[in-house]
C-alpha cells in the first residue's frame, strides 16, 4: 500500500473521450479524474453505457475512430519505465507497445473475443512473453506452462496445445488472466471479468485475481456494475454515471454512507438490500 508521501501508480486528470460523428460529438468520458495507489484495487462502478469500458480503453490508447481522447492527462508512474504521459504518446510510439500487455494488461469481459480461435492457448500466452521479454521460445513455453498451473489449469503442459473452443468458460477466463499477468504488469485492468460465469466460478476467478495481485504486487482497476463484487475485493470505489464520476472514496465509507443519489440507487438494487426492505 502507499505510504502517505508515495504518489499513486496511476493518475487520471480531467480525461475526456468523445465519439465524433456526422450527427455531432458524443462525450463518452466527460472530465473523469481518479488515481490508483500501488498495490491497491479501485473498482469503477456503473450501469452499462456509463463510460466505464471507454475509460479503460482510453488508458491503453485503444479507442478506435470515430472515438478519440480530446483532453486530459493519464500519468503512469512506472517503476520499470519511469513516468509516462499516456495521453500524450504518439500512436506510433514504441512506448505504447511496451505499455500494452507489459506495464498495463487487461482481462476482457468475454474471453472468446480476447483469444484467437485458430491458435493454441499456450502459443498465445507464449507470444505475449516473447513480445515483452528477451527469452528463447523454450523458456517462453516453460513460463507459459508455469503460469497456466498458477491460474489453476490442471495438466498445464498438455493444455498448452489446446484451442479456446476446447475449454469451458471458466477455463478460458483463467487463460485470459494468465495471458494478462504472465509479464507481471504494474496495473491490471479487469473489465467485468466474471459476467458470463456462474456464482461458484465467479468467486474462484475473483479469488484468483486477488491471489495473483498479492504475488505480483500489481494494482488493479476492476470494472463492474455489481456492488457485491466491489465489497469483496476493492479498496476504493469510483461510481460512474453518464461519463462522469459522481462519487469516489474508500469502499467501506461509500457503502456505509453513500452521498450521491445514483450511488444509493445502485446499492438499493442489491438483492440483499431488497430482501431486508421486504
Amino acid at each position: 500500500m502507499d505510504s502517505p508521501a508515495e504518489p499513486p501508480l496511476l493518475e487520471v486528470e480531467d480525461l475526456r473521450t468523445s465519439f465524433i460523428t456526422a450527427e455531432g460529438t458524443v462525450p463518452a468520458v466527460d472530465g473523469v479524474t481518479f488515481s490508483i495507489g500501488r498495490g491497491r484495487t479501485l473498482a469503477l462502478v456503473g450501469e452499462s453505457g456509463s463510460g466505464k469500458s471507454v475509460t479503460a480503453y482510453s488508458l491503453l490508447r485503444l479507442i478506435q475512430p470515430p472515438g478519440r481522447i480530446v483532453g486530459g492527462r493519464i500519468l503512469l508512474r512506472s517503476a520499470r519505465a519511469g513516468n509516462i504521459d499516456i495521453a500524450g504518446l504518439d500512436e506510433r510510439s514504441d512506448v505504447l507497445y511496451q505499455l500494452r500487455g507489459g506495464l498495463i494488461s487487461m482481462v476482457f469481459q468475454e474471453p472468446m473475443t480476447a483469444l484467437s480461435p485458430v491458435h493454441s492457448i499456450g502459443s498465445q500466452i507464449a507470444e505475449a512473453i516473447l513480445l515483452h521479454q528477451h527469452v528463447a521460445k523454450a523458456e517462453a513455453r516453460r513460463l507459459t506452462i508455469e503460469m497456466l498451473d498458477k491460474v489453476g489449469i490442471g495438466q498445464a503442459a498438455q493444455r498448452f496445445d489446446q484451442f479456446p473452443h476446447e475449454l469451458s468458460g471458466g477455463m478460458r477466463q483463467r487463460v485470459v488472466i494468465a495471458m494478462a499477468l504472465v509479464c507481471r504488469p504494474e496495473l491490471l485492468i479487469a473489465d467485468e471479468p466474471t459476467t458470463a460465469l456462474d456464482v461458484t466460478i465467479q468467486a474462484q476467478i475473483l479469488g484468483l485475481i486477488r491471489s495473483l495481485q498479492r504475488e505480483i504486487g500489481c494494482s488493479v482497476l476492476l470494472i463492474t456494475h455489481d456492488f457485491g463484487i466491489v465489497a469483496q475485493v476493492a479498496d476504493d470505489v469510483a461510481v460512474m454515471h453518464r461519463g462522469r464520476i459522481v462519487e469516489h472514496g474508500a469502499v467501506r465509507a461509500v457503502l456505509k454512507q453513500p452521498q450521491h443519489p445514483y450511488t444509493r440507487a445502485l446499492l438499493d438494487a442489491l438483492p440483499s438490500r431488497r430482501s431486508r426492505v421486504a
